[in-house]
């Protein structure tokens, strides 16, 4: 049945939290990406391609901003992967769409409907057309006293690192003048190729029936294809990670029930994936993003990913696939755990007895949740079974780490499959003031008085320093330096740490942390300069005559970032 049918697989960890949306005074940046090519006719769909993907966004005025997703060329390594469907729709996309819940009522965003998806919701105003940019798709609504932007552009796949992923993006906006309650559902409805059904799988389980995972039990990401022994096309949606904003629940259902109910549909016990009245399944997705206050002139952003799934593949009689991040980054306490999931599937044409399906790791990377190794007694002809596991970078090697899977049986030869993650071990960097900062010469009557952090990060295997921080005093001066949490353990101060500020333009910082642990966290306090204005004018700060030991007594090399104060005359 696998082998078949396009299979819906959700990588499922239950090792991070959903962070809660951030609220954003302006929207945030761009990401930077290749040029899109774009297209429209007078009365057609706008398009935006490039060689992998495309986006068809219906220009309305009915369905107006509805879109549907497709390959281009696709996967360059599955040639049978161009020029097919992700989302329904092609040319004229209709079927998904997106709702906003303000204040308990339900908007559906862009252009009204005569259609049975959303046909029932209410609908807003129209800002501005859908229309292209040098990068996207962007159109503009307003949903009661609520702007609506959408943007649809190319981004790097975070399992491919290849521009074959659209980023969706939100921008909600209180244009008036009172606090409203906004949440953001996203329906998508999914189709691979010419496959508009497809059983699920979370995690190592089979679902066959409609549901719905919250919280901790919402994936990393969710992948679809047919196949792990002769696969078309694949595809994978993104929600952890970079930019994007984890969704609240993610809720699969068949198309008919999503299309109906404007905001969250109530399943029945049992329910599967087949529309009421019809016998061919047909899935669909649904992201949500809880109702949140959101207080006047603020904006909340929410922003998903849907492209390309980069999954390696070794066919034989035990045919693999593995998938996970394309990298990842070390980082102590802040590293983020990342999922890599492991498909096994019988194309033997017979039953697999005593199968053993195992996962092995390099030394820079370890297991946080999952077994190893699984066991199964029989696997049926064409059956496919699912492992799921959690690892984090634990600093102990950088570069392109190996993750091997393999598969053994005792009556089918034996399959193996190594994908390989770029996993970054940063190098030490010492640093002052993030940006340049301006002050005025004088606040409240007296010299201003500026901070002056000097931070390490990450402080891997730290143990003693000497710092000279330069900088101009004929602008500034510094006449206080306290200690920095890297040289307080339990509570209690540090000896061997001191300073010196007897040479006008020179700050000297000498320090150890004695019989202390070795300090390995992302990041550090050395201290804080304290500065005085004293006349107008740019001093720069510049960190000198590094040295920074760790354990072994060996010198830690480390970058040093400049950083600058202006002192300025405050205006008559």
């Amino acid at each position: 049945m696998f082998a078949r049918l396009a299979a819906l697989l959700i990588a499922v960890t239950c090792s991070l939290a959903s962070p809660v949306v951030a609220q954003e005074p302006t929207p945030a940046g761009q990401l930077s990406r290749p040029p899109a090519a774009g297209s429209a006719t007078a009365s057609g769909p706008l398009t935006i391609a490039n060689e992998f993907i495309r986006v068809v966004v219906n220009r309305g005025p009915n369905e107006a901003g509805r879109f549907s997703i497709g390959t281009t060329g696709g996967d360059p390594s599955r040639p049978q992967s161009a020029n097919k469907h992700l989302i329904f729709g092609g040319s004229s996309p209709w079927t998904s769409y997106t709702t906003l819940s303000i204040d308990g009522t339900s908007y559906v965003f862009g252009g009204p409907t005569t259609r049975r998806a959303g046909k029932a919701a209410r609908y807003g105003k129209l800002i501005s057309a859908p229309q292209i940019t040098p990068t996207s798709v962007t159109h503009l609504c307003q949903l009661g006293e609520i702007e609506v932007a959408q943007e649809l552009a190319f981004m790097r796949g975070p399992s491919t690192r290849m521009f074959d992923t659209v980023q969706i993006t939100y921008r909600l906006t209180n244009r008036g003048a009172a606090t409203h309650r906004v949440g953001l559902r996203l329906l998508l409805d999914t189709m691979l190729g010419t496959n508009d059904g497809a059983p699920v799988r979370a995690g190592s389980e089979a679902i066959t029936a409609a549901c719905a995972l919250a919280g901790k039990a919402v994936p990393d990401y969710w992948q679809a294809f047919d196949s792990i022994a002769k696969p078309t096309v694949i595809s994978q949606g993104s929600l952890r990670g970079g930019e994007l904003t984890p969704p609240d629940k993610i809720l699969f259902a068949d198309w008919g029930t999503l299309a109906d109910e404007a905001w969250e549909p109530a399943l029945t016990p049992g329910q599967g994936f087949t529309r009421l009245g019809e016998t061919d399944p047909d899935t669909a997705t649904a992201l949500f993003w809880n109702p949140e206050p959101l207080p006047p002139g603020a904006t909340r952003i929410v922003r998903t990913a849907y492209g390309i799934g980069g999954v390696s593949l070794q066919p034989g009689k035990l045919a693999l696939g593995l998938t996970a991040p394309s990298e990842s980054t070390f980082l102590h306490e802040r590293t983020q755990p990342i999922t890599v999931a492991g498909y096994l599937e019988n194309a033997g044409g017979f039953d697999a007895r005593d199968v053993t399906l195992r996962l092995a790791l390099p030394a820079g990377l370890e297991l946080v949740a999952g077994q190893p190794t699984m066991q199964f007694a029989r696997l049926a002809p064409n059956e496919t079974i699912q492992g799921s596991w959690t690892l984090r970078p634990n600093g102990k090697a950088s570069g392109e780490l190996p993750v091997t899977l393999t598969a053994t049986s005792a009556n089918i030869e034996q399959n193996s499959l190594t994908r390989r993650i770029q996993v970054h071990v940063p190098s030490p960097r010492l640093s002052t003031l993030v940006e340049r900062v301006s002050v005025p010469l004088e606040t409240n009557g007296l010299p201003t008085v500026v901070l002056v952090p000097v931070t390490l990060s990450p402080a891997t295997s730290f143990v003693s320093a000497r710092i000279v921080l330069t900088y101009d005093p004929e602008v500034i001066r510094a006449f206080d330096l306290s200690r920095g949490r890297a040289f307080v353990d339990q509570g209690a101060l540090l000896p061997g740490w001191s300073y010196d500020l007897s040479q006008p333009g020179r700050v000297i910082i000498t320090a150890t942390r004695g019989e202390a642990p070795p300090l390995t966290q992302a990041e550090a306090n050395l201290g804080v300069v304290r500065f005085r204005s004293v006349a107008p004018g740019v001093s720069a700060l510049k960190l000198e005559e590094v040295e920074l030991i760790n354990g072994k007594g060996e010198r830690i090399p480390a970058e040093c970032l400049d950083a600058a104060i202006t002192v300025i005359r405050a205006k008559e």
